[in-house]
């Protein structure tokens, strides 16, 4: 029961010390990494969808 204890002892100093070393993006690095986002997102998504289409159209 300790050791549980001290794993999430530690797991909050470790979280403590990321939030403590950083920053909040400014508006335009918030912007890019939105749009980086959402691109990979589109990417991702058309190439599933074409993978799929292409095993329905194959099985036909």
């Amino acid at each position: 029961m300790s050791s549980i204890l001290k794993r999430l002892s530690r797991l909050r100093e470790d979280w403590n010390r990321i939030i403590s070393v950083s920053r909040k993006p400014d508006k335009n690095t918030f912007k890019l990494s939105t749009r980086v986002t959402i691109l990979v997102l589109v990417l991702v998504g058309l190439f599933a969808y074409i993978i799929q289409l292409l095993i329905v159209l194959l099985h036909i």
